[in-house]
């Protein structure tokens, strides 16, 4: 008689099978032979199977369901018969779409199969990797800094190319460093540190730090605690402010120097009355016979006089308030209008005015306004050109824009002071006031018109743009 080591295995198998208890495992349970024929099953696989139990018995699995031929089942059954290593894995229903975790022993001559749906965890585990790739996207393409902190080691885990391009390195430079390791946190007069606590352990602070290359910027930073695979860390997302807190303080300023305008303009005008009184009194005098003598003197302080009222004159102009009167107006007939005063002046100064006027459309301007502008950089453009010099205005147009061109042969704006043209009181004239291209920007603000200039040894020239109304 030969002895199967088997024996003792089928029996005790042959005795839960024919027991109440098969039926009381809470997973399905299927029982092949080695031919891969279903003897067995209990009632929770009965109602997971699509087939009738009878048909399911009465072939082999594979004839039955021959579209998980090469599946992950397929495998671990033909492996266990081989090597009799209990095994795992997961399949995918082809009908249903349903997910099963299955588990593989041999029991004696037996193969168990003990299987469960994993469908809805299958589906949260999907969705946590979406979650996952999703916070990971966003991470990555913020134009918030965002850095990953550990709470064990104070460590930068993980870091966005915001968050290392602000401070001046990349990624690579400052995981694995702490935030005193990569940047200095500073506290100045106008960015104190700010606190403030929310529920949940969430922090948002407004700090001034220091960069890589020692430079100071400002930055809101709000933190939180996350539990990063079981590692509590914290998250923090920083907005770079630098540019609004500048700017912010340049609105301040320019409010107070909008007061100390409107204050000055009024002192300016009342200024100017009692100017004029005097010029007056010293021309009536100036008529005197006794004062003759002295006539040089009253010259030179009526023309001090004239001087100061033109200062005067230029600064009110300037700080006017007023609506600009817009009516429709073609460009090439102010020009003309002013034209004749200023080849006036050019004859005088053996100098040539050079006009190019070509077709261009009407748009909204302030004719008087306009004519200022006009004079004061033909003038500008006249005392920089030498004797026999020429200056050429040009009007063009496109599309979008009125363009005025006027183009001297001076020698040019000194590039170290071109950056102040157009502030009020700078001049490089020895008898200038600093307030005609002031007044000239003034106008071109309220026109919604741009002033640009380039200037080098062989001259300067100014563009002006004025935008064009829509219906033309």
């Amino acid at each position: 008689m030969t002895y199967d080591n088997s024996e003792p295995a089928e029996q005790t198998l042959d005795e839960l099978l024919s027991s109440q208890l098969f039926n009381c495992i809470p997973d399905a349970c299927v029982l092949f032979d080695q031919n891969f024929r279903i003897t067995k099953m209990n009632t929770q696989a009965e109602q997971l199977f699509l087939f009738p139990k009878e048909y399911i018995m009465s072939k082999p699995f594979w004839e039955i369901a021959p579209q998980y031929i090469n599946s992950s089942l397929f495998d671990a059954m033909h492996k266990i018969i081989q090597d009799r290593k209990d095994a795992t894995f997961e399949v995918k229903g082809s009908i249903t779409n349903r997910w099963f975790e299955g588990n593989l022993r041999m029991m004696g001559s037996y193969i168990i199969l003990f299987f469960k749906a994993i469908t809805h965890y299958k589906s949260i585990q999907t969705e946590l990797c979406r979650a996952q790739e999703r916070f990971s996207s966003i991470f990555r393409n913020s134009h918030a800094l965002m850095a990953i902190i550990s709470l064990d080691t104070n460590q930068l885990i993980s870091v966005n190319d915001e968050y290392a391009n602000f401070f001046g390195y990349t990624p690579n430079e400052i995981i694995g460093k702490t935030k005193d390791e990569v940047f200095d946190t500073v506290n100045i007069d106008s960015v104190q540190t700010q606190v403030k606590k929310h529920q949940d352990n969430r922090v948002s602070e407004l700090i001034s730090v220091k960069t890589r290359s020692n430079v100071l910027k400002d930055l809101i930073l709000s933190s939180e605690l996350i539990n990063l695979n079981e590692h509590f860390c914290r998250l923090e997302i920083g907005i770079d402010i630098t540019d609004n807190l500048k700017y912010q303080k340049e609105l301040q300023k320019l409010e107070h120097l909008n007061l100390l305008g409107q204050l000055s303009a009024s002192i300016a005008h009342e200024v100017r009355n009692p100017l004029q009184t005097i010029k007056g009194f010293l021309q009536l005098l100036q008529s005197k016979e006794e004062v003759l003598p002295y006539q040089s003197y009253f010259t030179l302080m009526i023309d001090e006089l004239n001087r100061a009222n033109q200062i005067i004159t230029e600064f009110l102009s300037l700080s006017r308030t007023k609506p600009t009167n817009l009516e429709l107006h073609n460009l090439n007939d102010i020009v003309n209008s002013v034209l004749p005063l200023i080849e006036a002046q050019a004859l005088e100064e053996d100098k040539v005015i050079e006009v190019e006027l070509n077709n261009i459309p009407v748009t909204m301007l302030d004719e008087d306004e306009i004519k200022q502008v006009i004079l004061n950089l033909l003038k500008n453009s006249l005392e920089a050109s030498q004797i026999k010099g020429k200056v050429k205005l040009k009007t063009i147009s496109n599309e979008r824009f009125i363009k005025l061109i006027i183009c001297d042969q001076g020698q040019g704006i000194p590039l170290e002071v071109q950056e102040n043209i157009g502030t009020p009181f700078f001049t490089t004239k020895s008898n200038g006031t600093g307030l005609g291209l002031s007044m000239t920007l003034s106008i071109l603000e309220r026109h919604n018109a741009k002033l640009d200039f380039v200037s080098n040894d062989n001259g300067t020239t100014f563009y002006i743009n004025f935008p064009i109304m829509p219906n033309n």
